[in-house]
C-alpha cells in the first residue's frame, strides 16, 4: 500500500454504554494507506491536544490545539472503533478522496495533452 490519506474525526466515542450511550467523545485524525483495489488499512492515529502558548506565541499565529500521537492503548481502542462502527464514515471518506483523486489527474492528463500540443508534439 503506497497512498496515504487522512481521516480527521470529531467526537469518536471512545465507549459506548449498554444503553447505547456515547462516552469519553474524541477528536483526532487517522493516517490511512490504501492501494489500487480500495483495500485500506490504518497506519497511525492523532489525538487532539491542547498547549498552552505566551501572547507572543498566538500573535504569531501558533494554535493551541494540536494533533499528537495517540498511546497505543488509545490508538488500538480508536482504530477498532474506525474499523467497526465507523467503517462507512471512513469509507465514504475515501470513496471521497478517490473522486478527487481521479479528477485531478483527469485534469493534470488533460493539461498535458494541451501542453504537448502547443509545443507541436
Amino acid at each position: 500500500m503506497s497512498n496515504t490519506f487522512t481521516f480527521e474525526f470529531e467526537e469518536l466515542p471512545l465507549w459506548i454504554t449498554k444503553d447505547g450511550i456515547p462516552a469519553a467523545l474524541t477528536n483526532g485524525c487517522a493516517e490511512i494507506k490504501y492501494d489500487r483495489n480500495g483495500c485500506w488499512e490504518i497506519d497511525s492515529v492523532c489525538i487532539e491536544g491542547y498547549q498552552n502558548l505566551t501572547p507572543e506565541q498566538r500573535a504569531a499565529g501558533k494554535r493551541p490545539w494540536i494533533y499528537v500521537k495517540a498511546p497505543a492503548e488509545l490508538e488500538h481502542l480508536i482504530t477498532d472503533r474506525l474499523e467497526k462502527e465507523w467503517f462507512d464514515k471512513v469509507e465514504n471518506a475515501l470513496v471521497d478522496h478517490w473522486g478527487d483523486e481521479r479528477e485531478a489527474a483527469m485534469e493534470a492528463r488533460y493539461d498535458e495533452r494541451r501542453d504537448d500540443r502547443m509545443m507541436g508534439f
